[in-house]
């Protein structure tokens, strides 16, 4: 971070983890790629001359002291060398400490845009030379299964596919919208630096634009003053929706249809087999014909409709959050048809012009007046231009009565209106000759119309069932619904009107809306009965949405099937789920089956639930989808997630996938153009190649030969961790010392509290998402890890010799197991056993040391056996980037974690009324937010 020249050189060799010791990719490493070098040199550089004149030379001075006696503590560990550190932290004042908080956490922001623009630079180049399509690549998808399957059968997959992908509120988002919106347009400068075409003088611009924006950055709080409400969350969603939800789509959409013209049924090039052979080009034919592709993708949102343990999501909150979307989604639109209109500019003299065309012209000279003269005179003899101004107006006028409360009776009726409009003018360009027009940029408006409606994102209610229950109960007791609490903060009366909001949202802004009701904790048929009573007592239909049971207990998990059974068997819920197409949704709870079990116990109950479902679907000749509520964390069932699609159960998919974009995630997948596309592609690639036939039995095949093998593991590994996190007495009070969760419970981060219930924590009722935070922070990540090690180890001790080689056979074999370690290796290389061990220091009590010792001997049984599967010398020594990133992070978060740790236990040891408290507690909560840019991880 100097002032004048770029950072030192780090360490040839750092201690990123006692089994990690790739060569790190420190700035300016020779190891690391060139330009991504380069960057971060730059940035350091810029960051280093803001700190000098925002702060001045002394906290730089100071800034780079700590750096590189983090870096040298990280090539020679010692006791001597911490001591040091420890020593310069204990004697900063309070303005000091801040600046060297924020000093590291700014390098964290830019050094996570530069990354991510590396991945952009790396997606962008194998996409121009891989020969045949990417790996993870739709194109590479549709040739495997032309190549391996009937042709037929890709067709009926493509004809029913569906992607559900859902966003939801986080309550450990470390960023404020303001820095997320600032960060943007710093990676908008730093991405035109790329231009080869720039001049000197406008290279010098951008670097002077970037001194201002991290100027800026610099003197911007992190921190939220007060919690964010429901509705700002909603805005902060809609900001990935404008950025690039809205765009990304039709582009993806366009891709797979190029795409298509490999397959058969649409036509492939002229010399056929040699054109399958190379690389899919544009053949020409894309725009020419009708599409071969439907609008596949369902963007949702819990963002301010997921009212589980939050009182502050009401009726009139999900109400208000639609109507944001709306605005959101009738704006983009009216851009796309105002833009039509200035570029579908076809002259047409006297009448020739189509009858349907002309009286569509009539109909907008009658209703729009004025506006439609205007049209008129600008464009005489242009009636394209003249409708698509037309529709723009009619989306204006729209957006101003639903979102507004203006002109009354004006503008659209339905989404449907608007389509019945565009293929008028797609029929009418196709007779006037201009096929290309009517299946290009008239098609894309039309995709996007197809795919978020007038309500951009779907919002989705969830409830919990004891809620439900307890609403019930004071029905039948006759109390005044209004007054009765059913939950904390929260009356009979406000469930109630909660299903009058899903109808007046549907009347409003559309069926597609509003339309799902998730029930949390699903434990019985009745739990998914009383959710239709609720709505008949408040007057919605039952036909007017559909009811997903959430199972996320173990015991849930390992009784799907029967579940189902006993939710389909009664009459009356199976008319409902006929009245609503056979199709009925499950969600699949990763967070708090992982709390409750374990990762290696969870993610095989969460298997074999897909399976069981799957099998009781069929039975009842119904259409599932399973909705896998996938957080962002690895102890959350985070991690690659077209590899876990590839490793999901036979027969579980069928071309249908639902997951929920959780967190840091979606900022993660979202904020960029090209990573968001590449995602959705591979999501593309992976549902459409685990659906396919060839896939399903390969998939059976494994699951027959590892069930035994992986029964035993998971419930070996469930009884050591639930023997340490739930039955052991004293881990709860270790838990709590020995992480910042207090402190974070605290944070101004998300609307929603950290456990269900509110008040002091308590491991039952703390959510998983903070939990799994907190074990980040601490730089554990126990959630993702523990008691896999034991298990692994007992299975070999008990199937003596062979039993190594019967795991590596299955890692080798059973993309399951293959997941399942791979991502848990993500989670023991982000580890630091020395780090965490100052955090383990926190905790005061007996049997402290005990717990540590447990911990400490689990991660290392966990390590060694994780090793031994997958043959490796090294904890990712398949992933060399992300190997070199955790490398290049580790020295820095080690100077935020050691703060956090002093400022931990000096905030701890003050009285509760000492007006210091409020100041230390600020302080550590800005470490929680540069440790969390640092390791890229909230939960």
């Amino acid at each position: 971070m100097s002032a004048q020249r770029p950072s030192p050189r780090p360490p040839k060799a750092e201690r990123a983890n006692p089994a990690v010791e790739a060569e790190p990719a420190g700035i300016g490493s020779s190891n690391a790629p060139d330009s991504l070098s380069r960057e971060i040199k730059l940035l350091g550089s810029l960051l280093g001359q803001v700190i000098a004149e925002q702060a001045g030379e002394e906290v730089l001075a100071l800034v780079e002291r700590v750096r590189k006696l983090t870096i040298d503590i990280r090539r020679n560990p010692g006791a001597t060398r911490q001591m040091s550190l420890r020593a310069i932290l204990e004697e900063l004042s309070t303005e000091q400490v801040e600046a060297l908080i924020k000093a590291f956490s700014l390098y964290f922001h830019l050094t996570n845009l530069a990354e991510e623009k590396h991945r952009v630079r790396r997606v962008r180049k194998r996409a121009r030379i891989a020969p045949a399509g990417q790996e993870g690549s739709i194109e590479a998808a549709i040739r495997q299964l032309l190549g391996s399957d009937d042709p037929d059968q890709l067709r009926g997959l493509l004809e029913g596919l569906s992607i559900g992908l859902v966003l939801t509120a986080h309550p450990t988002e470390a960023r404020r919208r303001t820095v997320l919106v600032a960060l943007r347009r710093t990676f908008a400068l730093i991405d035109r630096l790329d231009d080869p075409r720039l001049t000197p003088n406008e290279d010098s611009e951008i670097r002077r634009h970037l001194r201002e924006e991290i100027s800026l950055l610099w003197r911007t709080s992190v921190l939220r003053t007060e919690r964010p409400s429901p509705l700002d969350e909603v805005r902060t969603a809609l900001l990935f929706f404008d950025e690039t939800l809205f765009r990304v789509t039709p582009y993806l959409y366009r891709t797979v249809d190029r795409l298509l013209d490999l397959a058969p049924w649409v036509g492939a090039a002229a010399d056929g087999e040699a054109a399958r052979a190379g690389p899919a080009s544009d053949s020409g034919r894309t725009g020419t014909r009708p599409p071969a592709i439907h609008a596949y993708l369902r963007w949702g949102s819990w963002v301010g409709a997921d009212r589980d343990g939050h009182p502050r999501v009401t009726a009139e909150t999900t109400r208000a959050a639609a109507a944001i979307g709306a605005d959101h989604a009738l704006h983009g639109l009216e851009h796309v048809a105002t833009r039509l209109m200035h570029t579908v500019t076809l002259t047409h003299i006297g009448d020739d012009v189509s009858p349907r065309l002309r009286a569509r012209l009539e109909l907008d000279r009658e209703e729009l007046g004025n506006a439609f003269e205007e049209l008129l005179r600008h464009f005489p003899d242009e009636p394209y231009r003249q409708r698509f101004g037309c529709i723009a107006e009619r989306l204006r006028q729209t957006r101003h009565r639903l979102v507004l409360g203006r002109g009354l009776g004006s503008g659209y009726r339905a989404p449907d209106d608007l389509l019945e409009e565009i293929d008028e003018l797609q029929a009418a360009l196709v007779e006037d000759g201009m096929t290309r027009v009517a299946y290009g940029e008239v098609q894309a408006l039309r995709w996007q119309l197809e795919t978020f409606g007038f309500h951009a994102l779907s919002l989705e209610v969830r409830q919990h069932s004891d809620v439900h229950s307890a609403t019930l109960a004071a029905i039948t007791d006759g109390v005044v619904l209004g007054e009765q609490t059913v939950s904390d903060g929260v009356t009979a009366g406000e469930v109630l009107e909660t299903f009058r909001a899903i109808a007046d949202i549907q009347a409003r802004f559309g069926p597609a809306a509003c339309e799902r009701y998730i029930i949390s904790f699903t434990r019985e048929a009745r739990d998914v009965h009383n959710v239709l009573e609720l709505a008949d007592y408040a007057g919605l239909a039952r036909d007017a949405f559909d009811v997903i049971p959430l199972l996320e207990t173990a015991d849930a998990l390992q009784h799907a099937d029967r579940l189902l059974d006993d939710i389909l068997g009664q009459e009356g819920y199976r008319e409902h789920v006929r009245a609503r197409g056979d199709h009925q949704e499950v969600m699949l709870g990763y967070s708090d089956s992982t709390k409750e079990s374990g990762a290696m116990a969870a993610a095989w109950l969460l298997h074999g639930a897909e399976t069981k479902l799957a099998q009781a679907a069929k039975r009842h000749g119904i259409r599932l989808t399973l909705f896998h509520g996938r957080g962002g964390a690895i102890g959350r069932g985070g991690g690659p997630m077209s590899r876990a699609i590839l490793a999901s159960a036979p027969h579980s998919l069928d071309g249908t996938l639902k997951i929920t974009e959780q967190g840091e995630v979606v900022a993660d997948r979202y904020a960029n153009f090209d990573i968001a596309m590449r995602h959705l592609a591979q999501l593309t690639n992976a549902v459409l190649v685990a659906s396919s036939p060839t896939h399903q039995q390969q998939a059976r095949d494994a699951q027959v030969r590892g069930r035994a093998v992986l029964e035993e593991l998971a419930a070996r590994s469930a009884h050591a961790y639930q023997s340490l996190v739930w039955d052991d007495p004293t881990f709860e009070a270790f838990y709590v010392s020995a992480t910042p969760i207090g402190e974070l419970s605290g944070l101004a981060m998300g609307s929603r509290p950290a456990a269900r219930g509110g008040g002091s924590i308590a491991l039952e009722k703390l959510r998983a998402i903070p939990w799994v935070f907190s074990w980040s922070q601490a730089r554990l990540f126990l959630p993702a890890w523990y008691g896999t090690g034991t298990a692994i180890e007992e299975f070999e001790q008990e199937h003596g010799s062979g039993a190594t080689e019967t795991l590596q056979a299955l890692y080798r074999g059973s993309a399951f197991l293959t997941g399942v370690i791979d991502v848990m290796e993500m989670a023991l290389a982000k580890v630091d056993l020395a780090v965490a061990q100052r955090y383990a220091r926190l905790a005061a009590g007996p049997d402290s040391d005990r717990i540590w010792e447990l911990i400490r001997a689990e991660y290392e049984r966990t390590v060694a056996a994780v090793l031994r599967i997958n043959g490796r010398a090294r904890l990712l020594d398949a992933a060399p980037a992300l190997q070199r990133s955790i490398s290049l992070r580790n020295p820095y978060v080690d100077s935020l974690s050691e703060l956090q740790v002093m400022l931990l236990g000096r905030l701890r040891a003050l009285p509760q009324d000492d007006p210091e408290r409020e100041h230390l507690r600020r302080l550590v909560q800005l470490t929680v937010s540069g440790v969390a840019a640092g390791l890229q991880n909230t939960g």
